[in-house]
């Protein structure tokens, strides 16, 4: 079973494939009238990795890359991960070619697919997302044959400018929470049910998975 709930397991995962984000109220009662007004929203809101689960996704990217962004989306229905990972180190676009982990690579691109080759061969293929350009290489793009590797979680890479480039990842699960329980139940990609044990403190919220691996978020602001 997949980890629909991890964002470590999402991280790692993409990484592999890649491989292969005064005199009114005081302060304080301020801060806790709104923390309070929070904490009644439950589960609902967007939360960030915090302590260990932040740098265990830091830890476990490998491969030169960085994880700049990451967050869990809960709203009514639907649970979201939301990752940016910069992926400079280990590919990026040139104006006159392509780095791949150290390796040199020719392109070609005719506007709309951005095509990788060593001597001749091709290596990898990048659709450009949006409208064709043909002339500016940097963008948006998916990679068809990574996308198939994730099984799930939605994938795309932006070459910002010479040298920087983007690995951004997304994935969507139902969910459903049990208040009363403590738990959340969720849908992996393969139709079976996760469920992980919930825990709130104030705006701090401790995720248990199934195999007992302890995440920590706290509620973004």
């Amino acid at each position: 079973m997949k980890k629909a709930l991890s964002l470590v397991s999402v991280l790692v995962l993409a990484a592999g494939a890649l491989v292969s984000c005064g005199s009114k109220d005081s302060s304080s009662e301020k801060d806790d009238k709104k923390s309070t007004k929070k904490a009644e929203e439950g589960i609902i809101g967007t939360w960030v990795p915090t302590g260990e689960t932040l740098e265990e996704m830091k830890e476990d990217l490998g491969g030169g890359m960085v994880m700049e962004e990451a967050e869990i989306v809960f709203d009514e229905k639907n649970m979201t991960i939301n990752a940016s990972v910069d992926a400079s180190e280990l590919m990026y676009l040139t104006d006159d070619g392509f780095n791949l982990s150290g390796q040199e690579c020719d392109v070609e691109y005719d506007g709309e697919v951005l095509t990788l080759l060593i001597e001749g061969e091709k290596v990898a293929s990048y659709e450009r997302i949006g409208d064709a350009d043909e002339d500016n290489m940097y963008g948006k793009y998916i990679n068809s044959e990574m996308a198939e590797l994730m099984e799930g979680p939605e994938m795309y890479f932006e070459f910002v400018e010479e040298g920087v480039s983007y690995m951004v990842i997304s994935q969507s699960n139902e969910y459903t929470y049990d208040k009363e329980a403590g738990t959340v139940t969720v849908v992996d990609t393969d139709g079976e049910e996760e469920v992980s044990k919930v825990e709130f403190d104030g705006d701090d919220l401790t995720v248990t998975d199934p195999d007992g691996v302890v995440q920590t978020y706290t509620r973004a602001e």
